[in-house]
């Protein structure tokens, strides 16, 4: 029989071996892990057709393997968006919906285990954090409540003031339906982002189920029906949440954890 100081010894050399083959990548945003079982996929991109919810709000759901992706398409000119934050008190999705008795909503992007988020977020023309370099996309309304969303390897932020913005990573979708992500790890998890179509209208997408990899998820959104300009990722897995509210019904993703900040849309 091995001495027993002997076998917590192999135990040990066994763990810390596990442990050095795990090691993340580096300068890569660390994202929230799905709560819900993953299955391999092939992407399809049919779609059904539209449905309006309020002035200025659509809703369509997306053919996807397993759970339908939601699709909210918004005509910035008869609603305005907010950024809220208050990492002090994250809250729900619906949470964050029902304080601003917001007509939609979605996840933002990235945060830390302080709330803070990794990446620029303007609240009320309020700027916090560092914008990414080099990577990812950023989202922003200005003063004429416009909006506008670019690849920051592309375009970096010069400090632009904006009323409202976030920043995600990856960028999905490059202008002319190209995808802008083709690293496949294989890791399927809940996904969410926002987009621009050519018609300058906001696309809120979530797929609930953990269906797609990042590279899917770029190709995905490329191939679907829903002329896409330019589309970024938001903040995936437990964060993912879409809430759309009317009397014409609506869609009611919640997120799986609090969320420090949320966009949200609200009527004029």
């Amino acid at each position: 029989m091995m001495p027993r100081a002997f076998i917590c010894l192999l135990i040990g050399l066994a763990v810390l071996t596990a442990c050095a083959g795990a090691a993340a990548p580096m300068n890569v945003p660390a994202g929230v892990p799905t709560l819900m079982p993953t299955q391999p996929v092939t992407p399809s991109a049919s779609t059904n057709d539209w449905r309006q919810l309020a002035a200025g709000i659509e809703l369509r759901h997306l053919d996807t393997p397993g759970v339908p992706a939601q699709v909210i398409r918004v005509d910035p000119t008869k609603v305005r968006f907010v950024v809220g934050y208050d990492p002090a008190a994250p809250r729900a999705l619906s949470v964050w919906a029902a304080q601003y008795g917001a007509v939609a909503a979605i996840n933002g992007g990235f945060f830390d285990a302080r709330g803070e988020p990794v990446a620029l977020l303007i609240s009320d023309q309020q700027a916090i954090g560092q914008s990414y370099v080099d990577q990812g996309g950023m989202f922003a309304i200005d003063d004429q409540g416009v909006p506008h969303l670019w690849s920051l390897a592309d375009q970096p932020y010069d400090g632009t003031p904006f009323a409202q913005a976030i920043q995600g990573w990856p960028l999905l979708v490059r202008p002319g339906n190209k995808a802008a992500y083709t690293s496949d790890d294989s890791q399927r998890a809940r996904r969410s982002a926002i987009a621009l179509d050519r018609a300058g209208r906001v696309l809120l997408i979530v797929a609930p189920g953990a269906t797609f990899s990042l590279a899917e998820w770029s190709q995905f959104l490329a191939s679907a029906d829903l002329d896409i300009e330019i589309a970024v990722n938001l903040d995936g897995g437990s964060s993912t949440g879409l809430i759309a509210q009317s009397e014409h019904g609506g869609v009611r993703i919640d997120s799986f954890v609090p969320l420090p900040f949320a966009l949200l849309v609200l009527p004029l």
